[in-house]
């Protein structure tokens, strides 16, 4: 389905995009003619009693007329139910559509893009928008639809019957909409600052719970608590405008359709007794007045609904818009026996806007089956290095190229394929052990599995759990200590055996045992291939075959150990502090 990009949407807009929807159109066509059906019999009940009062008579009384009423009342309800039945499954047939949509969306969404944004705000687009545009199909639309067609019908019939008293009906009518349209404009604005502070608090509570942890370890419980019911009241205030516009749309409109009731019930009782209209006109005038001024009255409803679903929809849209990585477009370029250079890296700049460069004019090759190792202060752009080899973001200028050719003109999953990120603070998912190590891969052979397993040297850790490879981690990995989680995520590596490394300082928070297992892990992970580290310790720098020095987003130095101690001030102040720490230690 092709998203157009759009600006606030109209009416038609938001039926043309439901209706584009994966809905059953069969379903939704038996939906419209059951809700047509009921509310053409809804105008047939008013006329049959007219005639049966006018006819009424105690010694000959009309029972063809009377089964009929009873007969379309039941007809009536009958057809009512399944309208609604129908809707409703109409209803979740869109929401259904409409997460399938987003989910699909956002899964291919660039990193970037969730950078810019809290992920519970992403979240609350696809359950509570999509859940108030379903209710809005599914409590609103039949409604709407019977309501103009009773409000239509029973004018004309009211005109047919007698037009003096349709006139005095249709000068108040108007009034009534004079009220509701601005009233409505400001129940969407309402609406929608509602909805989007909802989408905030809810990304707020789901960092709160994520990291409950550090909540609790530094103590801010108070303060956490204390913003949340800051949070809280806020919502409070935007529920509290939208009861107060509801609080006055309600009573005005049934306050002017109540005097409409009462002018004309009057008039037609003073035309009864003159004899200028029978007393079975005046019921059916009096039934085919409910049936316009119930309608009315769920008209202030339905369009404050209408705004709310406007405006989800509107979210909604912010994403569906926003542009996919291109994923498999490009032909491969890639030969096994192309030699030189694996990454290259040309006068690269990078910024997230033109004040505030990230890096700037870097150039430097990593070899085939050497380790190239990234030295500098936080802040210095080491982890956009690593985030534009994995083309999270692409370079403002320059170019990366891989074996001769630029890694923009690669098939984006290819080129993922190759590369394995173990990542400082690994990222587990909950699940298995099993359903970590093979994350991402269409197929895999245990016997690899096991292998790296081995390799990882985690293998003692897993054989002693009770499920083995098949045990639970828990959420985020919250039963597995920092050495295992980083353990796993080597061995996940390997089971990629993948042509280039990007290892994020994996030794830097663990204790000594944990820091050599994961070192030997790490060493066995590193042969043959092309390996970039973040460093952060001594141990790792020397090992490494090409040391970088970055700071403030410029290359300031390269070389080996030997070479960089010799001309580098700040890596022989690195060095130094290396040195006071081990002997503090």
């Amino acid at each position: 389905m092709k998203v157009e990009k759009t600006g606030k949407l109209t009416g038609f807009a938001f039926i043309q995009f439901i209706y584009q929807l994966n809905l059953k159109r069969f379903v939704l066509f038996l939906a419209i003619m059951f809700v047509v059906i009921q509310s053409v019999l809804s105008l047939v009940i008013p006329l049959i009693t007219m005639n049966f009062i006018d006819t009424f008579h105690i010694d000959n009384l009309d029972v063809a007329s009377l089964v009929l009423l009873i007969s379309i009342f039941l007809a009536q309800f009958i057809m009512s139910a399944i309208s609604i039945y129908t809707m409703t499954y109409i209803g979740e047939n869109a929401v259904l559509s409409l997460r399938r949509l987003l989910w699909d969306k956002i899964i291919f969404l660039p990193v970037s893009f969730f950078d810019k944004r809290n992920s519970g705000e992403v979240m609350s687009r696809m359950t509570n928008d999509t859940l108030i545009i379903k209710g809005f199909i599914t409590g609103q639309l039949i409604p709407f639809i019977s309501g103009i067609i009773s409000i239509v019908g029973s004018v004309i019939l009211l005109m047919y019957i007698d037009w003096a008293i349709t006139v005095v009906m249709l000068i108040v009518v108007p009034v009534v909409f004079l009220i509701i349209m601005p009233l409505g404009k400001s129940m969407y604005r309402v609406s929608k600052s509602l909805q989007d502070e909802t989408a905030s608090f809810q990304g707020d509570m789901g960092r709160v719970l994520q990291d409950i942890r550090l909540v609790k370890s530094s103590t801010a419980e108070r303060e956490e608590q204390a913003t949340g019911q800051q949070r809280m009241e806020k919502l409070f205030g935007f529920g509290i405008k939208e009861g107060m516009i509801n609080a006055v749309i309600q009573p005005i409109t049934m306050s002017l359709l109540l005097l409409m009731l009462i002018l004309i019930f009057g008039y037609g009782s003073l035309r009864v007794a003159t004899g200028t209209l029978t007393a079975g006109a005046l019921v059916a005038i009096v039934f085919y007045l409910f049936q316009i001024s119930t309608p009315f009255s769920q008209l202030a409803g339905f369009f404050a609904q209408y705004q709310k679903a406007i405006g989800a929809l509107e979210r909604i849209l912010q994403i569906l818009q926003t542009n996919v990585e291109e994923h498999d477009k490009k032909e491969s370029y890639l030969v096994s026996n192309q030699e030189g250079h694996n990454i290259s890296f040309e006068n690269v700049s990078f910024s997230y806007n033109e004040e505030s460069p990230i890096l700037t004019n870097l150039t430097f090759k990593a070899k085939i089956g050497q380790s190239t190792a990234i030295i500098g202060p936080s802040g210095a752009g080491k982890t956009t290095v690593f985030s534009l080899i994995e083309r999270f973001y692409t370079p403002t200028a320059g170019s990366i190229t891989y074996r001769g050719i630029d890694v923009e003109t690669l098939p984006l999953m290819e080129w993922r394929k190759k590369i394995a990120y173990v990542f400082q603070e690994t990222p587990v998912m909950s699940g298995t052990i099993l359903s970590n190590l093979v994350y991402g891969l269409e197929d895999y052979d245990l016997r690899e599995v096991d292998k790296a397993i081995s390799n990882a040297n985690l293998k003692e850790f897993i054989d002693a759990l009770p499920n083995g490879i098949d045990t639970e981690v828990g959420e985020r990995g919250v039963k597995l200590s920092g050495g295992q989680r980083q353990r796993l995520a080597i061995a996940r590596a390997l089971i990629r055996d993948p042509e280039i490394l990007l290892l994020d300082e994996a030794t830097a928070h663990l204790d000594s045992a944990s820091e050599k297992l994961v070192q030997d892990a790490l060493e066995k992970l590193m042969i043959n291939r092309t390996t970039l580290i973040i460093a952060h310790r001594l141990s790792t720098v020397k090992n490494a075959d090409q040391l970088i020095i970055l700071e403030k987003g410029f290359i300031t130095g390269s070389g080996s150990h030997a070479e960089l101690l010799a001309s580098n001030e700040l890596y022989k102040e690195f060095v130094e502090q290396q040195k006071t720490q081990f002997l503090v230690s």
